[in-house]
């Protein structure tokens, strides 16, 4: 009996499995993703947080709830999965609004990366795509374009 509903459990979840790993392209690179997707990706189908935008508490209270749902990991593994949705499916920002503190911290960039920011959208105008943003000097965008879809214009 144990066996056969094994074997059933196995056939189920296998599917189940490789759909989720289908659509682990769907989210964004970054630290954490792959525990992500291994602990949430059981559940959930890795593109359903991309409608939200939560800050870094509203993503620690959904992993709370669903740890209480029977989510299964270690502590490390949990806080990997509330930094990478708070980096990754943070607030949105507006890259033409945003003070140059809001943008570090937002953005997880440098203070002179936020200064750089302001001082090109003051000199030159307000951006009006993720291209503008590359002529920003001074500017990783490695670390901006993980953060795209969180990047607004107006």
């Amino acid at each position: 009996m144990y066996d056969s509903n094994m074997k059933r459990l196995a056939i189920w979840c296998v599917p189940l499995f490789l759909l989720v790993l289908a659509h682990a392209d769907d989210l964004p690179d970054g630290k954490g993703k792959d525990v992500t997707v291994r602990i949430c990706g059981g559940c959930h189908e890795a593109g359903v947080v991309d409608k939200y935008r939560y800050s870094k508490d509203d993503w620690q209270g959904v992993v709370e709830d669903m740890k209480g749902r029977g989510a299964d990991g270690s502590d490390e593994d949990f806080q990997a999965i509330v930094a990478y949705l708070a980096h990754a499916f943070g607030p949105n920002v507006n890259i033409n609004q945003a003070s140059s503190k809001e943008l570090r911290v937002q953005l997880e960039i440098t203070a002179k990366e936020a200064d750089a920011i302001v001082a090109y959208r003051m000199n030159q105008g307000p951006y009006q795509t993720l291209e503008d943003l590359k002529k920003v000097p001074g500017l990783d965008m490695q670390k901006i374009l993980p953060l795209q879809q969180r990047i607004t214009f107006k």
